[in-house]
């Protein structure tokens, strides 16, 4: 029986089903299945195939699986939406959390330097530099991962979230933020910047960042994905 329930939740979720909802059609089927157990146990046949019994009365997992996955509105997002979720979200996801990063750099830096417009700490530069270094190339690393574990989650096939964490990768590749902290005689500047430009040197930034991306985002995701795809065949 054990068996038959994780193949079902297998079925479900490669189906498109919801973890929750596909959590919870598993405890009603357990539920109903131990009360078909038990009528069968006090039947005058006898109880030594009680079980056996009580699963072919629960119904066999194609038709289980079938009843929830023809339900659409129980299905996840990255069913319903694959670009969405995938291809667009994750680089909407970069540019919000790097603002974010920013403004709460901005606020920072002018709560450090009150309302006379004082000298900053010795460390500000430290911050500074570990904010922009964060945003450009630590979040779209952990935004891949986050892709890439969504994915295994919802058992979805591997195009859709291959493409979105290329293009991420990418995303993360081409954006770079850059923050000039403001001084006795100037201004703070947050500038925006593609990392490819005429100078090679620009694309051979690019490029290498976007290898680093990839390596430790896509690859990962991909070793999971083939070797999941043969325990699957082995079994």
């Amino acid at each position: 029986m054990p068996g038959s329930f994780d193949l079902l939740r297998e079925r479900l979720l490669q189906g498109g089903v919801r973890p929750r909802h596909a959590r919870r059609y598993l405890a009603e089927l357990k539920d109903h299945l131990a009360d078909l157990v038990a009528e069968e146990r006090q039947a005058a046949t006898g109880p030594q195939h009680a079980e056996a019994r009580a699963m072919a009365r629960l119904g066999n997992v194609d038709v289980l699986a079938g009843a929830m996955i023809a339900r659409r509105e129980l299905h996840s997002w990255s069913s319903k939406a694959p670009v969405a979720t995938y291809v667009i979200a994750p680089s909407v996801a970069l540019a919000a959390c790097a603002a974010l990063a920013m403004a709460g750099l901005v606020m920072t830096v002018t709560s450090l330097r009150g309302g006379s417009g004082g000298a900053l700490p010795n460390w500000s530069p430290s911050l500074a530099g570990a904010v922009v270094g964060f945003c450009n190339f630590v979040l779209p690393v952990l935004l891949g991962w986050a892709l890439a574990a969504t994915a295994i989650r919802q058992r979805s096939r591997a195009l859709w979230p291959v493409l979105g964490i290329v293009v991420l990768a990418a995303v993360g590749a081409v954006v770079e933020l850059q923050v000039t902290l403001p001084s006795a005689t100037a201004h703070g500047e947050i500038g925006l910047s593609p990392s490819f430009g005429p100078a090679f040197s620009h694309w051979t930034s690019f490029a290498w960042r976007l290898v680093l991306n990839l390596t430790l985002t896509l690859t990962p995701y991909l070793g999971f994905s083939l070797s999941r795809g043969g325990d699957r065949a082995e079994a």
